[in-house]
């Protein structure tokens, strides 16, 4: 099965978030895991509440594979300095 982290976010220090795209990306990389989508929401189709104008999708060969890259001491300090960065919301689907 195939996970998938995904995040959509505002960011709230462009300075700070352009400096976490590199590293963040190869955490990811070293993780097993890849940008499936990084970029601009396109469209609110359904909810009161509206997204965040931001959106990522990164995929993990499995469940676990996501869940360790999320709590992993490598993705720590850039997880520390995102939420510093962006105002988000991120979770994991796993698909079949």
């Amino acid at each position: 099965m195939t996970a998938y982290v995904h995040i959509n976010l505002r960011v709230i220090d462009p300075a700070r978030q352009a400096s976490l795209a590199p590293r963040f990306q190869a955490a990811l990389e070293r993780a097993g895991g890849r940008i499936v989508h990084f970029g601009p929401v396109e469209d609110h189709l359904e909810g009161d509440v509206a997204p965040l104008p931001l959106a990522g999708v990164f995929a993990f060969r499995t469940l676990d594979d996501a869940r360790a890259f999320y709590q992993s001491a490598d993705y720590a300090p850039i997880k520390a300095e995102r939420q510093e960065a962006q105002d988000a919301r991120m979770f994991i689907v796993n698909c079949p």
